[in-house]
């Protein structure tokens, strides 16, 4: 075979093989963002469910809103986010009659964590001393807000 064919046909397969790579390294880089998205939009709606309840804890809708949203975490979340899930359900279960502000604190921000670390493609690996936290409206604003 001449050395010419042959090159071409090396350059060919070698061309081949790029394109081909690239577009499944592609497709496989743009499935974890829509996957990555896809978490964060779930993330962001267990959230403002759970800021929900701390704002109207006792309401029917604000607590099956939160219900759900904890539900769908199911389909999405890993193992780690899961665990720090259900710390956090079972501190602040109505079962629970032991309930502190400090360990409330501290499953958040525990669950906060694992939630940001799962969904950043590089960790921003949050100190475990920070605290998250929630806020409630203020009781004087929550009345001019009804009234």
């Amino acid at each position: 075979m001449d050395e010419t064919v042959y090159t071409a046909l090396v350059s060919g397969a070698v061309a081949l093989g790029v394109v081909v790579l690239s577009h499944y390294f592609g497709r496989k880089r743009d499935h974890e963002a829509d996957w990555r998205k896809m978490k964060l939009e779930h993330y962001k709606e267990y959230v403002a469910a759970l800021s929900g309840t701390v704002h109207h804890g006792h309401d029917v809708a604000v607590q099956r809103r939160y219900s759900d949203a904890v539900n769908c975490l199911n389909l999405v979340a890993p193992p780690k986010v899961l665990i720090a899930l259900y710390a956090f359900l079972d501190e602040t279960s109505v079962k629970n009659q032991n309930r502190t502000d400090l360990k409330y604190d501290s499953l958040l921000s525990s669950l906060m964590r694992e939630m940001r670390e799962d969904c950043h493609p590089k960790s921003p690996k949050d100190s475990a001393e920070f605290i998250f936290r929630t806020i409630n409206v203020p009781p004087d604003i929550e009345v001019d807000c009804k009234g």
